[in-house]
């Protein structure tokens, strides 16, 4: 059995959803992965790596490692699909499931609905554009535009950044103001020529492009192009985010847990070669503690999977404050893990080194963690308050976020 589903079986009577084939089906793509990474680059090649993790996600298409069609069965294997990829390693997060692609499923014109669902059924990626220089999170202060043009379509103009999958990414949802100055979403093809990549080296997250995307009269088609109604952007980047941060927090959770199996297994081989004579009851209480938040954390993660697929009213707080506590609980749980290994744990080429600083740029990908709990606890005073006349405010902290 894999480290991924040693922690999976436990939980499976929390998943009703799941029937035996879709269970057997993570157990293959668990089993796939555990075969494949040995295969990895060195984190060193960022190139080679970032091209092995598109084979990679490619291959295990073409191999029919696809979620399941119910939408709530898939809602719930992808998300424990996520963890195992996060349990050898936080650039796996792309390898599996549509991720952003998700918006032109459920949100665009059928054609191009059912375009995309075949390129991305191949293995093809799909990166989201909305962040600006003043932060993700205030898509509602979005400068990208677009202007009529004679043709009837839409010319775009504008820049984005911190853009994922900047290079990778076969097409890219772009959030903009349409003509009139509502906010709006198209799909844009990744080969179009009005746009220009800047790629920037970020400090973790690496395994994939990241940088700034400019767009120079990048045409769009109303008719055709558009993903959810013109002037809905904000409900379709809403409702995506509702549904993709239980996934980036079950993939944090993986790596957390990968962790814990890695730090499991060396002290008890130490302890059975003798080299440690016991191990310390400090180390015992930091194994226990981390396993239990890990687990409640990905209960939770699960939990709002679930909402955001069922549309229950709740599934958009779930979604903020579960990002924001549950890669909370997989960094803290990292960072009191690593010295139990010594040494060993704080080497450049180190994997709990590595995941240490990919959970850190978690910590601002998809909202700045302050900003998600800020948001909730607004939410969750309006809710208690609901019915006065006042209406609960607080103060706007202004900070960037990443989309990752």
């Amino acid at each position: 059995m894999t480290a991924a589903l040693t922690w999976l079986e436990p939980l499976r009577s929390s998943l009703p959803e799941l029937d035996l084939p879709a269970w057997n089906g993570l157990r293959d793509l668990s089993t796939a992965l555990a075969e494949l990474v040995g295969a990895a680059p060195s984190v060193s090649d960022r190139a080679a790596r970032t091209r092995w993790l598109l084979q990679l996600r490619r291959h295990l298409a073409e191999h029919d490692h696809h979620t399941p069609a119910d939408p709530v069965t898939a809602a719930m294997w992808q998300t424990l699909a996520q963890f195992c990829a996060g349990t050898h390693d936080l650039d796996l997060r792309d390898v599996t499931g549509p991720g952003h692609g998700a918006m032109i499923l459920t949100d665009a014109a059928p054609a191009a609905a059912e375009t995309w669902r075949a390129r991305l059924a191949r293995g093809d990626l799909v990166g989201i554009a909305a962040t600006e220089r003043h932060g993700g999170s205030r898509i509602q202060e979005i400068t990208t535009r677009a202007r009529l043009h004679r043709d009837g379509r839409w010319r775009l103009c504008g820049e984005k950044c911190w853009v994922s999958r900047l290079v990778e990414a076969a097409g890219f949802v772009v959030f903009f103001r349409d003509p009139d100055g509502r906010i709006a979403a198209a799909v844009v093809d990744a080969a179009d020529r009005g746009l220009d990549r800047e790629v920037i080296e970020p400090s973790g997250l690496d395994g994939w492009s990241w940088g700034v995307l400019r767009l120079r009269d990048v045409a769009v088609d109303p008719a055709s192009d558009l993903v959810g109604p013109d002037g809905g952007g904000l409900a379709v980047f809403r409702q995506h985010f509702t549904r993709f941060r239980p996934l980036v927090t079950a993939t944090a959770l993986g790596a957390a847990a990968g962790v814990h199996a890695l730090v499991a297994d060396a002290l008890a081989a130490r302890h059975k070669a003798g080299v440690l004579p016991r191990i310390r009851d400090n180390a015992l209480i930091t194994l226990g503690r981390t396993h239990a938040e890990i687990t409640a954390a990905l209960l939770a993660a699960i939990t709002a999977s679930r909402l955001a697929a069922t549309g229950h009213p709740y599934a958009d707080l779930a979604a903020r404050i579960g990002k924001a506590a549950g890669v909370d609980t997989a960094a803290r749980a990292v960072t009191d893990l690593a010295p139990l290994l010594g040494a060993s744990g704080f080497r450049q080429a180190s994997p709990v080194a590595k995941a240490r600083a990919d959970l850190t740029g978690l910590l601002y990908a998809d909202g700045i963690h302050d900003s998600l709990y800020r948001s909730g606890g607004i939410s969750l005073l309006r809710r208690s308050a609901a019915g006065s006349a006042q209406p609960v405010t607080g103060h706007r902290r202004v900070a960037p976020a990443i989309t990752s």
